[in-house]
Order: structure tokens, then sequence, then C-alpha cells
């Protein structure tokens, strides 16, 4: 046998042993994960596609995408997380999928549908290929999807045909009553791509809606962006139950974290204590960064590097919230390290404190929105001017400089409308100082930085503070840190 002949019989063995290796044995199969038992039930997601269809005109469509998956660096991604709006519409929560929302319905081709039922939502998701399951686990595929989320489900490969059904028709009688004239579509996943060598923003959003405009030009393309929101500001009974739930185990991670706080203590020591706890009972992810910050890192609004030692003497700053079936707490506690605040430290505490409680009272029916920040400001900023730490009654914002009232729900900053208070919308209050090093006033008020941050929920009486059996008061945080020890000698001598 001649070299080169040889040589590619090598090769081509070679070839034969690996793909052997790689391919999946006949009707190889993996763990799909169930819905939770927890999870919102299938009806309320028809109920909220319904809210949709019925402001949507009989000539027009609703174009949802999923997120699109992030790449961390070279071959590995970070874990995915569905859109907010997507996993709200139907809580499916696979990457390269489309929601497609048809007032009116539509009766598929035989060879996609034989069951010549009229489908108002479609859903198009991954196809499912035994090799790619290999390395990322289950792939829902679309036969499943129908069944788990209730919503006719095609293959990715069959969107494009029917949309073009749908805004393209061919002109006889029946294909004339499928004719769309508006398409609306969401905020799609990344509006923006900058050019990494000339710092070019290019929008992605724009660009594809000029294409469809190109391929269909008697369609109107439109934003639906308004309408979820306003949908999502109000919860429904099983958003607030399971926000109940994100919140709890939010709790649950804040007493581990404060347990764990001693002098020369690391920050991520602390952080791995809270998130730790999240992960133990049941969350699947933070709900953003947590931010760890002790002495003059709790001065830094989003702090998240978590490398630094906790110092006797110093605060801690510990803003987390624990992500449950897609809804995120957002709680806030500020601790001495040493157990007990220095006088300057709890002079700054009790007047975030007091900010806060003002606030808090204003989170009631028909209240503009905007009202509980500026009563928290009015406080911070007559207790700073009492202090000195201010001369000037503006200079507030030098130590105060952002807003402490937002949604929370599906994102940590929800989507809302931002009007006035209506029941079973549930808000942060969150007030706070921040004196960093090189501050112009004493130096004894240096790196102090605190923040209080509470989730609230509105009522048609009184407002509700879900997260209020974590507690506030300068005193019970001490006294939440005392050894355990120290709390039973306590005891017995009373």
């Amino acid at each position: 046998m001649k070299l080169p002949v040889l040589f590619a019989a090598i090769l081509l063995l070679g070839s034969l042993q690996s793909s052997l290796l790689t391919a999946q044995p006949p009707g190889a199969s993996y763990y799909l994960a169930p819905r939770h038992a927890e999870d919102i039930p299938l009806t309320r997601f028809q109920e909220r596609r319904q809210k949709v269809l019925a402001t949507m005109s009989p000539k027009s469509l609703a174009l949802f995408i999923a997120a699109d998956v992030r790449n961390r660096q070279n071959d590995v991604n970070y874990e995915y997380r569905q859109s907010s709006d997507f996993l709200y519409l139907c809580g499916f929560p696979e990457a390269e999928s489309r929601l497609l929302l048809i007032p009116g319905g539509i009766i598929l081709p035989q060879n996609l549908d034989s069951s010549g039922i009229k489908h108002e939502a479609l859903l198009f998701v991954t196809q499912r290929e035994q090799d790619r399951e290999l390395w990322t686990g289950a792939i829902i595929g679309a036969e499943r999807a129908s069944t788990m989320f209730g919503i006719k489900a095609l293959d990715n490969i069959n969107f494009s045909s029917v949309l073009k059904m749908l805004m393209q028709p061919t002109g006889t009688a029946q294909d004339s009553s499928l004719r769309r004239d508006t398409l609306f579509i969401t905020t799609f996943p990344t509006p923006n791509v900058t050019e990494p060598l000339s710092g070019d923003v290019i929008n992605v959003e724009r660009e594809a809606r000029l294409r469809l405009q190109k391929q269909y030009p008697q369609a109107v393309i439109r934003s639906q962006k308004r309408l979820l929101a306003d949908l999502r500001q109000i919860k429904d009974a099983d958003e607030l139950r399971i926000l109940r739930k994100a919140i709890d185990i939010t709790l649950a991670g804040h007493r581990a974290a404060i347990a764990a706080t001693k002098p020369d203590t690391y920050e991520y020591e602390i952080e791995a204590a809270m998130e730790g706890t999240f992960k133990r009972l049941g969350a699947e992810d933070v709900g953003y960064g947590s931010i760890v910050g002790a002495g003059g890192n709790s001065c830094i609004l989003h702090y998240t590097a978590s490398r630094r030692q906790a110092k006797a003497g110093e605060v801690l700053l510990m803003d987390c919230g624990a992500e449950f079936l897609g809804y995120t707490a957002d709680i806030t506690r500020t601790i001495p390290v040493s157990g007990t605040f220095s006088p300057e430290q709890r002079e700054i505490y009790n007047l975030v404190y007091a900010a806060q409680e003002a606030a808090i009272k204003e989170y009631r029916k028909g209240v503009d929105w905007r009202y509980p920040h500026s009563r928290a400001v009015d406080i911070i900023r007559t207790g700073l001017l009492k202090l000195g730490i201010i001369t000037n009654p503006d200079d507030y914002k030098r130590y105060f400089p952002h807003g402490s009232v937002h949604y929370i729900g599906l994102d940590v900053h929800d989507a809302g409308s931002y009007a006035t208070f209506q029941p079973n919308m549930i808000f942060t209050c969150e007030p706070g100082i921040y004196i960093p090093e090189g501050s112009p006033c004493d130096k004894k008020w240096w790196n102090i930085g605190v923040r209080i941050e509470d989730d609230v929920l509105v009522t048609d009486s009184e407002p509700i503070i879900v997260s209020a059996a974590l507690p506030r008061r300068a005193e019970e945080i001490e006294a939440l840190m005392r050894p355990a020890t120290q709390k039973t000698t306590s005891k017995k001598r009373k």
C-alpha cells in the first residue's frame, strides 16, 4: 500500500472511531425537569395572553423573542435566563424560541397540525437533537412543549413559513382572510451591538425592522413595550405567592450572612453564606449580582467584587435577592461588623431608618409613586443638616444620590408605568446615606454607608412590608448579631 493511501486510511479509521465515540446510542434520553409544583398554572398564562390579544386588532400579530445566549468566554456561555416578557406570557425557559400571538387564530396546514384547530398562540422551539442533548441536557422539543406549556408548539424551522403565510398571503379567498397588516414586536433581546474597532453602535432592532419592512412593505411594524409593562405592574395571586417565597428565601440568606459576619471575615465568605442559603432553599439563582461591601465599600452603590476583609468597627452593607421561579426579591441590610454600631454609625443608621419608616407609610392606593421618595429626602436632608454633614440643603444629593422606589417582579427593576400606586403592586423602599473617605465633612463620618431596603405591597388599605420578618431597627440588628451563647446567658439571668 502506498504511503498516501495508508495515511488516508488511518485518518478515515480515526474519524470513524471518533464518530462512534461521540454518537449517541439509539434511543438515548436524558432527564427533563418537570414544571415546578409551585410554578404559575397554565391557565394563568392563557389569561395573560388573552389580555394581550384583546388589545390587538383582528389584522395584527404580536411576536415575542426569547433572550439571547450570552457568551462568557471562548466556548463557554453564561447560564441561560429567559426573557421576562417570554416567561410572563408562556413560561417556556429555552433559548432560540419565539411566541406568536394571532387574534382570531390560524388553522395550520395539515403537515404542521392535523387537528384542524384554530390557534391564537404558537410557540416555536429548538428541534431535539440527540448529539446536542449529550452536551447540554434534555431539549424540550415541540411535542413535549405543547403538553407541558399548554400551547401549540412547532419546530423553529417552521417559523418563517408561518409568518409568511400570515404576512404575505397568495391571494386566494382563504389566504386573504389571513392577511395581517400590523406586526407588533417587543424589545429585542440585544437591541444594540457595539462594533469593537470603531466603537460604532449598531442598532440590531432597527436593522431587523427595516428588513421586515422591506420583506412585507404593506405591513406596519410597531412596538408593544408599554402594554406588557402595564400588565406586569399589577401582580396576580400566583405572582404574589411566588414573590413571597423569593422574599422568604432571601430573608433566610440574610440571616445566614449576618450569622457568618465577624471581624476579619472576607466579603466573599459572607456572600457565600448568603447565596448558599438561596440555593439550599430552592432558588435557581440570584436576581442580580450580590452587593456585599464592608467599610469604604459600603459607600459604593453597586459594589460586587467582594474581595476585602470586613474589619472590626466597620459597617457591612448587604444588598441581595434570591430569584425563585423567575421572580426576584430585593432586600438590603446594613450591620456593624463587630456586633455594635459606633455612635456615628448609629446616627446615620437611625436617620436612614426614620426616612424609610416615613416613606413606607405613603405606599397607598392613588399616591404618586414619587411621593415616598420625597418624604425620605426631606428627613435625610434635615438630618444631615442637623449633624453638620452638610450646610447647604441641596448637598444631600452628595450622600443620597439614588431613587428609593422601584417595582420588583420578574426583573429586580420590574416593568411598570410609574404613575400612582395601585393594589397588588409591589415596590422596594430603599433610602440610603453613603459617606466615602475624602467627603467634605468631619472624618468621623467617613466610610459609613447605610442602606435599608424592604419590599412593600400596596393594598386597598395599609401597606404590607412583605420582608418585615427580618429586623430593621439598630438595636434589633445588634441583638441578631449577638453570639448564641451570649443570648442563652442573657435569658438565664432574666
